[in-house]
């Protein structure tokens, strides 16, 4: 049959060979199923069997042991019956209940109990349950000696767990005369006793017996070792003793014997030969359809690839002529079938520009020496239109194992090529702008810290074979700590990428310039997560902002000097009184002694008082002098509550002259802060003089001024300087920190662009808001912890 034919009788073949089938299918299937139903009948006769005997054997064993708890009732009711005549002692009891308990052992003892449920004697006399001249102990005792006394008859009682010989049960057979009630003789069951010598050991060993009580408590059993078939058991009520009790009797599994799986290996042996023999007749009447049927697949199969295939298809012999051409490579080519197959070189899709090239690689594939990589070369269609191809050329072998020619695949690889190109052209683009930067990058795998891309720039400072080599060894002068890394990045995944890792400032050991170094895992063009630094020079930036800080300690001290330039005069009068006081002490003291009239007492009152107020006016020019002395910073602990003292210290004269009242809030457990003390007192006083000043035109009975501090969170101390002044808009409220901007006629408006300078540098926060009571509050904060 020709390739790519298709056979029409073949449906109606498959349908008359399925038809011709179905009987024999039938005929095994029933001959089959009559099989199992014969099985089963078979093994359900077998089941009935052995419940019979279960049941006939249970049977057996209760009525066994209903004689034996039978004989034990007439003896405890004799032993009752003489007790009753007086003609048993407690001597003749302990002989016939201990001849007794020897010859019946499943009975653990014998008790006799008087009227008032005290024991009168026990056999044997040590144990544990018994205790002769002592009452009933256990409730269960209790409840069967009232049922016995009630009933005036023999009667079990409930079974309950006793700590020596586990579930056990009473039987107690009434004494009485007449209708007197004189007491009770008790026997004791062990159910586990009962189990042990009441049931015959070949019983024990062919099935699994115990006992249940109410709630069906399990009491005893023989074994639980041997596996057991749950599918034959029989359960019965046990009366007596009764009370819930129920006897549980389950067959042993047992192993069935060869003679009883003959049958059914019979049967199923000879219904898999019946199968098997089908099996084999229908296959060996199909190979030859099935045989028929995959050629047909194979046929349409590789007609349907050869179509569907994107890829072309072009076969020549060994003389070079076309001898096969697929549908796409007759579409690549714009050519057809009927013009390509039997046509020979130069074959008409051929470029002519590179016809001496074609020629080449004809020749090169004919001789079996065509590169495996495949030949790029360049195609025209029909219509004219250039394209690139990729030829992989391949032996072509017939059913005889022999050579017929070659097979070749092409590949239109035009748009590759432009992708190729313009990735080219974007790699370019981007080495480019990369090696433009002036900052410093590198890429480092994450496993072997081996550098894989460095820049321009980056080799500038380390060296040209920096790639290759270990990051950390190029970059030991100027690395950031990867301890200090935000996040372990050899542990990340491509999908949590990018990622920042770091950002520091750090100097370089080898140039002495300063980069701000930035590290970040991003992932690589291979799919692997890398790390990526990028290093900018930040030398003339950190120059710039050292100048800024010179220029701020300026400031500073110009502040502080101006501040007390403003306070000259008030210090002066300040100054003044203690001088004058010390004077007149002084003055008075030398009077005394050139008159000759004095007592020592009173001149040294009168020292001490002069030297109180030296050492006032001392407190005050040692205060002044290290405000106004130029000091580098120095940051330690220190107390809000000393800094507002000083400030105060300051102030308190303009604020008496200005008729202004201080109120300081701070509460006495506010921790210290980090900072320099001098630099917040600068702060805090240029705070305190605005607000003294903003209170020129408020009445003076309103003229308060409160400082309160307070703790801002675990980190922070927040400080508030609030005055009752004019206020300032809220268009205003952020100019306020701007330099050169005042509000007052006088003013350089540096006071508050310094005050915020100083509270940043110390990480902290500087802000004005409206008063509720009308003024201003300004308010700062400054850390706790030293970091």
């Amino acid at each position: 049959m020709p390739p790519g034919t298709v056979d029409s009788t073949a449906p109606q073949s498959n349908t008359s060979q399925g038809w011709q089938w179905v009987m024999p299918n039938v005929a095994v299937g029933a001959f089959i199923v009559a099989m199992a139903a014969l099985v089963w009948i078979l093994q359900a006769r077998e089941f009935d069997q052995q419940m019979t005997t279960l049941a006939r054997d249970v049977q057996w064993a209760e009525q066994t042991l209903r004689l034996h708890m039978q004989s034990d009732q007439e003896f405890l009711q004799e032993l009752a019956r003489e007790a009753a005549d007086g003609q048993i002692s407690g001597g003749k009891f302990q002989t016939r209940a201990i001849q007794y308990l020897a010859d019946n052992p499943h009975l653990s003892h014998i008790a006799w109990v008087d009227a008032d449920g005290i024991v009168r004697n026990t056999a044997p006399l040590d144990n544990y349950n018994w205790s002769i001249g002592e009452p009933l102990a256990r409730k269960e005792l209790e409840q069967g000696f009232i049922a016995a006394r009630n009933s005036r008859r023999a009667i079990y009682g409930n079974a309950y767990v006793s700590p020596l010989t586990g579930p056990t049960l009473e039987l107690y057979a009434p004494i009485q005369h007449g209708h007197n009630f004189l007491g009770a003789m008790v026997a004791t069951y062990p159910v586990s006793a009962m189990l042990r010598h009441l049931v015959p050991a070949w019983f024990s060993e062919k099935y699994h017996l115990s006992f249940t009580g109410a709630g069906n408590q399990l009491l005893a059993e023989n074994s639980a070792a041997h596996p057991r078939d749950e599918g034959l058991s029989y359960s019965l009520d046990f009366d007596p003793p009764g009370n819930g009790m129920q006897l549980h009797v389950v067959a042993y599994r047992t192993h069935a014997g060869f003679a009883k799986l003959l049958p059914i290996l019979l049967i199923v042996g000879l219904s898999l030969l019946v199968v098997w023999s089908l099996w084999s007749l229908r296959n060996n009447l199909l190979r030859r359809i099935r045989a028929e049927d995959a050629l047909r697949a194979e046929s349409n199969f590789r007609k349907a690839m050869e179509e569907s295939m994107p890829t072309g298809m072009r076969a020549i012999d060994m003389r070079g002529r076309i001898t096969y051409v697929n549908a796409a490579f007759c579409k690549m080519v714009g050519h057809s079938q009927e013009e390509l197959i039997g046509a020979t070189a130069p074959f008409p899709y051929w470029h002519p520009q590179d016809t001496a090239e074609h020629w080449r690689n004809l020749q090169r594939s004919l001789a079996g020496e065509a590169p495996r990589g495949g030949i790029e070369s360049r195609f025209r269609r029909k219509d004219g239109e250039d394209f690139d191809v990729r030829i992989y050329e391949a032996p072509l072998i017939d059913s005889g194992g022999r050579q017929a020619g070659w097979m070749a695949s092409i590949h239109d690889i035009t748009e590759q090529r432009r992708a190729r190109a313009e990735l080219e052209a974007s790699h370019q683009r981007f080495m480019a702008v990369l090696e433009g930067l002036d900052a410093a990058i590198y890429v480092a795998d994450l496993e072997a810290d081996e550098i894989l891309f460095a820049n321009k720039s980056f080799k500038n400072i380390y060296g040209y074979d920096t790639v290759g080599r270990n990051c950390w060894q190029v970059t030991s002068a100027c690395h950031p700590d990867p301890a200090r890394f935000m996040a372990e990045a050899r542990k990340l995944a491509p999908h949590q990428t990018p990622l920042e890792l770091h950002d520091c400032e750090l100097q370089n050991g080898l140039n002495g310039r300063w980069y701000q170094l930035r590290e970040r895992a991003i992932q690589w063009v291979d799919g692997r997560v890398v790390r990526m630094e990028i290093a900018t020079d930040i030398s003339d930036r950190m120059d710039m902002e050292e100048l800024n800080s010179q220029q701020l300690e300026r400031f500073q001290q110009s502040s502080r000097l101006i501040t007390m330039g403003e306070m000259a005069s008030s210090l002066a009068h300040e100054l003044n009184q203690p001088l004058a006081a010390i004077a007149n002490y002084n003055m008075g003291c030398v009077n005394r002694l050139q008159a000759n009239d004095y007592r020592p007492e009173e001149l040294l009152a009168a020292m001490q008082k002069s030297s109180a107020q030296a050492e006032r006016a001392g407190k005050i020019i040692r205060r002044v002098r290290d405000f106004v002395k130029k000091s580098e910073p120095n940051r330690g602990a220190i107390t809000i509550t000393g800094v507002i003292e000083e400030v105060i210290g300051f102030a308190e004269i303009d604020a008496r002259k200005a008729g202004v009242r201080i109120h300081v809030i701070v509460p006495p457990d506010l921790p210290e802060a980090y900072a320099d003390k001098i630099m917040i007192e600068q702060v805090v006083l240029n705070l305190v003089k605005n607000g003294i000043e903003a209170m020129h035109d408020t009445p003076r009975s309103q003229r308060e001024l409160a400082i309160s501090a307070r703790a801002n969170g675990k980190d922070f101390i927040e400080v508030k300087v609030a005055d009752r002044g004019h206020g300032v808009l809220a268009e205003q409220t952020e100019k306020l920190f701007a330099p050169f901007y005042t509000t007052k006629p006088e003013g350089m408006g540096m006071g508050l662009n310094i005050c915020r300078s100083i509270i940043e540098f110390h990480h902290g926060r500087l802000w004005a808001t409206a008063n509720s009571g009308g003024g201003t509050v300004f308010s700062f904060t400054l850390p706790v912890n030293p970091r």
